[in-house]
């Protein structure tokens, strides 16, 4: 029993829950979407209901709110209510490296090679870190991954079976994230490619067709499956919605990536890997082999969001690429040059460790968790700081001691942790469910908040008791001008303007007596 258990610690193993130990230990919670989720999965699990309209801004409040996410908000906020931090980002590196998981068990398996496969998942976990959040995106990575998986296994290793996985997969899917209109456009262009490769094939047998009558099946049953939630009708189309809105122009994770980052560079790479694997193949590519990666490289270039996904996709498919002649080509040029003659003569022929390899592989584990525990507080003692520069905690923290109401001004990405920090008693001006405001609003929050021509005019009519801004926002510097607010609290990052009214006149005779901060 011992030694089964020693053994399970092999090399792909240590590795992944190295990276697993490593991730968790780095994960930071700052991305401003994770809290108003995290609120919403509260709401939901306190009331035992999904809220009828939008219960966070006082701008848009009781408007009709799609509940995409609901799914994945309950499951992050019981995560949350049992672990705390912590709970949150194991959910969210295990979410992860599970979809990487998946995708390294299918591409060992079509490579044939766990070194190939190990390669070409370093490469690809790179640009797939850019995506890591505790985000209902995590859903997405994690169901397309299985969704690949089935359908490459279906097409390459006869596994028809395990199609049946996906109808049941949709419900969870279309619950947790929009992003279940991705599985939909997969499964719709593999069978659609796979028609194709069928029809234009010149040995067309009974076999083959009746396998893809079961496949366009078992995707109808899938599309199907998607209208099993709350909204029905509306939720179905919600993504379309979303991918409409000019708003997402303004939005950094729907532009297209920057490649002077060193995660689009990583994403790039394997672009050009792919191109390369596929021009040395021995076999050419199927109409499959091409749509499907060239779909989903496109998507990575169109917006940095879609980046995970796209790298999912590829992965796969150089795989597949590489199998066919081109490993077995690199491997007869390795056996054949001075380099594999100098490995074979002073390294190659040393001793075996045999299951000292698996307790080798222990004691490393052991070494790097012990590593990691050890510095982890000087790691994270400058965590609270790191955190109020980008998120106003210390502001929030002012405005709750002090019991300060009305209508707040805030900056679009601090306002889900606003939502989080002083819902339900005050409501935010505005967060990151671009949807529920639309674009005129999002226009005009622009205009404010940037100091356009129109800024006053606009600002005026919202009625506007006190802002939460940084430091260095335009707005801050236009009201202070203006002198109808006055500054009561401010740091390194971030400030508190209230409106010059009696109703905060205890307060403003205070900060104007001992200065803000």
């Amino acid at each position: 029993m011992l030694m089964t258990i020693t053994t399970l610690l092999n090399k792909t193993r240590l590795s992944f829950i190295a990276v697993f130990l490593l991730l968790l230990f780095i994960q930071p919670l700052i991305d401003p979407d994770y809290f108003w989720h995290l609120k919403t999965g509260e709401y939901i699990l306190s009331h035992h209901a999904l809220p009828a309209g939008d219960i966070f801004s006082f701008t848009r409040f009781g408007q009709p709110w799609v509940l995409h996410e609901w799914l994945f908000e309950v499951v992050l906020y019981g995560m949350f209510a049992w672990l705390g931090p912590l709970g949150v980002k194991l959910l969210t590196v295990t979410f992860a490296m599970s979809a990487l998981g998946i995708v390294f068990v299918l591409t060992r398996r079509i490579a044939q090679s766990t070194a190939v496969a190990s390669v070409l998942m370093f490469i690809a976990a790179l640009p797939f870190a850019g995506g890591l959040a505790p985000r209902p995106q995590l859903i997405t990575y994690c169901c397309f991954a299985i969704f690949l998986f089935v359908l490459l296994t279906h097409k390459y290793y006869n596994a028809g079976r395990s199609l049946l996985l996906l109808p049941f997969l949709m419900v969870i899917w279309v619950n947790a994230h929009g992003g279940y209109l991705i599985g939909i456009a997969l499964v719709g262009l593999f069978t659609s490619s796979e028609w194709i490769n069928y029809w234009m094939g010149h040995a067309r047998t009974r076999q083959q067709k009746q396998r893809l009558v079961w496949l366009t099946q078992v995707v109808c049953a899938t599309t199907l499956a998607s209208l099993i939630n709350p909204g029905f009708l509306a939720h179905w189309l919600y993504p379309f919605q979303v991918l409409g809105m000019a708003a997402n122009d303004l939005i950094q994770e729907w532009q297209s990536p920057n490649f002077h980052d060193f995660g689009p560079k990583a994403y790039l790479m394997l672009v050009l890997i792919f191109i390369l694997s596929y021009s040395f193949a021995s076999r050419k590519p199927d109409i499959t082999e091409v749509l499907i990666p060239a779909f989903f490289i496109v998507m990575g270039f169109l917006a940095t969001r879609h980046i995970p996904v796209a790298v999912l996709a590829v992965v796969p498919f150089i795989a597949l690429a590489l199998s066919r002649g081109t490993i077995a080509t690199i491997s007869a040029s390795w056996h054949r040059s001075s380099l594999a003659s100098w490995y074979t003569k002073w390294l190659g022929s040393s001793k075996e460790l045999g299951q000292g390899e698996f307790v080798l592989n222990w004691i490393v584990l052991a070494i790097f968790t012990t590593s990691l525990v050890a510095y982890a507080p000087t790691y994270h003692s400058n965590d609270k700081e790191k955190v109020n520069e980008v998120l106003p905690v210390n502001a929030a923290n002012f405005v709750a001691a002090n019991g300060i109401t009305g209508n707040m001004f805030n900056n679009y990405g601090e306002g889900g942790y606003l939502i989080y920090r002083l819902s339900p008693a005050l409501k935010v001006f505005i967060d990151g469910r671009a949807d529920i405001y639309g674009d005129k609003f999002l226009t005009d929050f622009l205009d404010i908040y940037s100091g356009k021509a129109n800024w006053k005019e606009k600002f005026d009519r919202l009625s506007i008791d006190f802002a939460i801004v940084g430091k260095d926002a335009p707005i801050r510097q236009l009201l202070l001008a203006e002198g109808s607010f006055k500054e009561v609290y401010f740091d390194q990052h971030h400030s508190v303007l209230l409106r010059n009214t009696s109703k905060f006149q205890a307060l403003l005779s205070k900060a104007a007596n001992q200065g803000p901060g």
